[in-house]
């Protein structure tokens, strides 16, 4: 019975998603009368400029909100299950002690300073670019979930015309046709679901909530095999409909997040609809799940679906692995195989995201590591592993109890 109610309470959830999309622009979250566009970079210093950024601001303060009172929730829930489990007399501090200060935080290895360095290079190039240098490239698409609303950007982005293929064929002719899925399709084979790690904006944003949450000391949520997996109806879902709601009359960039930052970041008055609201969920999502938007995200997933032919691949050493999980717990896609698989060397799935954090928490010598046309480009190491332990100082403990704390 169990079993036939979490099947339905899916079936709801995703009837109530498509019903949403297909309303998206009849629910308005912030509405303009016209829309402005920069035409100075000296326009971004002044306070003109920050009035365009209301919409952002005040996703970011509701945000900020919600997650600050589901913090404050947990701790009280959690309080209590504490107080219960130890009679009203004990909590977790007064047994085990209570640490004294921050965890000290790790150096980053060098893949990581080069993947953050990537990621906000080209997220203000993407969103800046085309004001600052005056040139734009057009004609050719590259699958990145940046808002293409901006016609600022240095390039375009490739989501607007999947999500709207009629328009595609009725305005231009068969050679930019084939121009936008060649190049579409080329940087999708060439790169894989790096892009998602590296390139793509709305990346960067998650992994800044994320890195938010860490340095506040609050835990995430722990996320299960069953959890996961209620993700995946909800992914198809918005894969279904990002071609189809079009031919329905809906129209899904209004539900899309990024439609939130570029062009508002880039100084455009753009009408929000229910993009804002799916903009606050996804960065409270992010704040507490990694990655929450990229689980569920459609075309990430296609991008993925080329994984098979992209030079950039995960491989395993069958031997050298242990089965300690650590990849599997550290994966913020849920990938289970990576860390199952006892007989293919190629590990790489159509979920992986190229992050490079199962590698960094990899405690195993040469165990994980990724290649770029068959050369290692990031190898997991016993040292780097190391690197991420730091002695905590607990007070009032006993002389035999040493305590590790991991980063």
């Amino acid at each position: 019975m169990n079993h036939f109610r979490r099947k339905m309470l899916t079936a709801l959830v995703c009837a109530g998603i498509a019903c949403f999309v297909l309303f998206a622009g009849r629910i308005p979250f912030y509405v303009y009368n016209e829309v402005i566009l920069h035409t100075d970079v000296r326009e971004f210093f002044t306070m003109q400029h920050i009035v365009r950024l209301l919409p952002f601001l005040l996703i970011a303060a509701i945000s900020s909100i919600l997650i600050i009172g589901i913090v404050l929730l947990r701790r009280k829930v959690m309080k209590k299950r504490t107080s219960g489990t130890q009679g009203g007399n004990c909590t977790a501090d007064t047994r085990y002690g209570k640490r004294s200060g921050r965890i000290p935080g790790e150096n980053p290895s060098r893949f990581m300073k080069v993947r953050w360095t990537v990621m906000i290079v080209f997220g203000i190039a993407v969103m800046f670019g085309g004001i600052w240098t005056g040139v734009t490239i057009s004609g050719i698409e590259i699958p990145v979930l940046a808002c293409p609303t901006n016609r600022q950007q240095l390039m375009e982005s490739s989501c607007y015309f999947l999500a709207h293929l009629p328009e595609l064929f009725e305005e231009y002719a068969l050679p930019q046709v084939i121009l936008f899925f060649a190049s579409t399709v080329g940087f999708a084979v060439l790169l894989g679901r790096v892009i998602c790690g590296f390139l793509c904006p709305m990346g960067l944003i998650q992994d800044t909530m994320h890195l938010i949450r860490q340095k506040t000391g609050e835990n995430g949520i722990t996320m299960t095999k069953t959890r996961y997996r209620y993700l995946v109806p909800v992914k198809w879902l918005l894969i279904l409909l990002m071609f189809s709601v079009i031919f329905l009359g809906g129209e899904f960039c209004s539900f899309c997040p990024a439609l939130t930052t570029s062009p508002v970041f880039a100084g455009m008055q753009v009408s929000i609809y229910l993009s804002g609201f799916v903009m606050i969920a996804v960065l409270v999502g992010s704040f507490f799940k990694r990655r929450f938007w990229c689980n569920i995200c459609p075309l990430g997933y296609l991008i993925g679906l080329l994984h098979h032919v992209s030079p950039f691949r995960i491989r395993k050493d069958t031997v050298s692995c242990t089965e300690c999980g650590a990849c599997y717990e550290a994966c913020p896609m849920g990938i289970q195989t990576i860390y199952t698989e006892r007989d293919k060397t190629d590990v790489t799935d159509a979920n992986c995201i190229m992050c490079g954090e199962c590698i960094r928490r990899c405690p195993e010598d040469n165990a994980l590591s990724m290649t770029f046309a068959g050369k290692r480009i990031y190898t997991s190491s016993r040292e780097q592993v190391r690197a991420g332990y730091k002695e905590i100082h607990i007070p009032n403990k006993r002389p035999d109890t040493e305590a590790y704390g991991k980063v």
